[in-house]
């Protein structure tokens, strides 16, 4: 019996030993704000966790990039929310890329048939022909691509366009300033058109060869997209001053999809271009991702700046500068901090709380109780087997691998008024993110939960001790502790739940 329950016996424990020593040791009133701390770091951990849990779990890939994909939705939120112009200009170059792409696959699929044939060579060929037929002309199209890529942004007034807060270097820019006329712009689209088609045969791989669907399918979307980023062009202006006139919290809702939707793509975009090939090689899915996870950085300090950016506005439920004696008189005075023992504690991060376990419970009964989480479950414990049922596992992986991402940058929306937005937020969070999937156990949804807790809690006590200190008893000094203890505390933890549990505390043994 107690082997049964041996995991979450262990998690309970630890669990309380931390809440003890904190209500012994720091009293009720600093002890429930920590714990609450502690709850809403454990949400944004889990929120990152979550995701690189259920990656891990159904496809064996450690991905490092994930917690980029927590930074880019965090500032894709940001921008949606205070600066609409910045995507009423770049998502119509966007758009067009990808149009021309889907058109560029669908007809590049004859290409790259040639190409593999080409090298079907006999043994004494001469070794010019050899040379020759490794020259893919599908190369020599992407360069052509990347050169209209630079093209089409060359002189694109990106610095302009995000210099849209006073706060900005150099001051804001007016819209009217910042922005290309519609003859430039129209002229970029149609280079990014051409970019993507030639970009197109690129993207084929030589195990997809045949044509799937009808062209006109494909040709019909492509023309679609192609007017959405026509008429996101032609009314950005307006579109701008009817973004702007939307209330706070339907932005804020605005921005929560915006960066859910933009994760999930970017998961699709990383899975299908970079995993896909590598299934079944750790050591080079690790580099890989290490190696987007650096280009990440690098690209969000290109696009925004070096500068981080100040802490998103809360919806209005958090907004008026009060204090509510309890929830009920909350929901009707909307203060941005609630009393908790006599003390303080801000309403938004009771959010975050209630948004890490909206997305535990939500996703948890997605996996317990739908065919498509009963497809999950079977795929973690044998792939092969579930495949030989006639069922595609690897648009599964896509679809998980999505749905992973997508969390991941909901939880950099959901923190951008918790912490602000700035390029390294994903990499601090993602450390701690990987810190607590360890400690509940690799690949298991709960257990990152549960590790995420613990984490929470103990990176919140770690700080107090850091701010506050604690008071020693029967003396009037306090102790307190430099901030590299806090931060090595997560550490700490960690090593002990692998020393009493090598696999973690809801991991299983291969």
């Amino acid at each position: 019996m107690l082997k049964q329950y041996r995991a979450t016996l262990t998690f309970i424990a630890i669990v309380v030993f931390l809440i003890s020593v904190g209500y012994a040791w720091l009293g009720p009133v600093r002890a429930t704000s920590a714990v609450l701390s502690g709850l809403t770091l454990a949400a944004l951990y889990f929120l990152l966790g979550a995701g690189l849990s259920l990656i891990f779990g159904l496809m064996d890939v450690l991905n490092f990039a994930h917690g980029i994909i927590f930074m880019i939705g965090a500032y894709i939120g940001y921008s949606l929310f205070g600066n609409p112009r910045l995507f009423t200009n770049t998502l119509p170059l966007i758009l067009m890329v990808v149009a021309g792409a889907l058109v560029g696959v669908y007809i590049g699929r004859p290409l790259r048939a040639w190409e593999a044939r080409r090298r079907q060579l006999p043994a004494d060929a001469p070794p010019l022909r050899i040379i020759l037929s490794r020259i893919a002309p599908s190369v020599l199209l992407a360069l052509l691509a990347v050169g209209l890529l630079f093209w089409g942004t060359r002189g694109f007034p990106l610095n302009r366009l995000i210099a849209f807060e006073p706060t900005a270097t150099g001051g804001a820019v007016p819209t009217a300033q910042a922005q290309e006329p519609l003859s430039h712009m129209a002229v970029r689209l149609v280079g990014m058109m051409v970019a993507g088609l030639l970009l197109g045969p690129v993207l084929v791989r030589e195990k997809r060869l045949e044509a799937r669907g009808p062209f006109w399918k494909t040709l019909v979307v492509s023309l679609i997209l192609s007017a959405v980023a026509a008429i996101v062009l032609w009314t950005r202006d307006p579109a701008e001053r009817f973004m702007l006139g939307l209330s706070v919290d339907v932005r804020f809702v605005l921005a929560l999809l915006a960066g859910a939707a933009t994760g999930a793509l970017l998961g699709v975009f990383i899975e299908t271009v970079f995993i896909r090939s590598f299934y079944g090689r750790p050591v080079t899915q690790l580099v890989l991702t290490l190696g987007l996870m650096f280009i990440g950085v690098e690209l969000v300090r290109a696009i925004w700046g070096k500068e981080g950016r100040p802490p998103m506005a809360v919806p209005s439920l958090f907004a008026e500068s009060c204090r509510s004696p309890n929830l009920i008189a909350w929901l009707s005075e909307r203060c941005s901090s609630i009393d908790v023992l006599g003390r303080a504690f801000p309403t938004y991060r009771l959010f975050i709380i209630l948004i890490g376990l909206v997305i535990l419970i939500g996703v948890w009964i997605l996996l317990r109780y739908t065919r498509l989480g009963m497809i999950v479950r079977a795929g973690v414990q044998d792939s092969a087997m579930v495949e030989a049922l006639g069922i595609n596992v690897r648009r599964v992986f896509t679809l998980v691998f999505a749905l992973g991402s997508a969390l991941a940058a909901l939880g950099g929306v959901v923190a951008a008024p918790f912490v602000g937005v700035y390029p390294d937020m994903g990499g601090a969070f993602q450390l701690q993110a990987f810190i607590a999937v360890v400690i509940g156990g690799m690949g298991s949804y709960i257990g990152t939960a549960v590790g995420a807790i613990i984490l929470g809690l103990a990176r919140a006590f770690g700080d107090v001790l850091v701010t506050g200190g604690i008071p020693l008893p029967w003396t009037e000094q306090v102790l307190r502790a430099s901030p590299a203890i806090a931060r090595a505390s997560t550490v700490l933890i960690m090593a002990i739940v692998l020393l009493v549990r090598p696999a973690g505390i809801f991991g299983q043994k291969e």
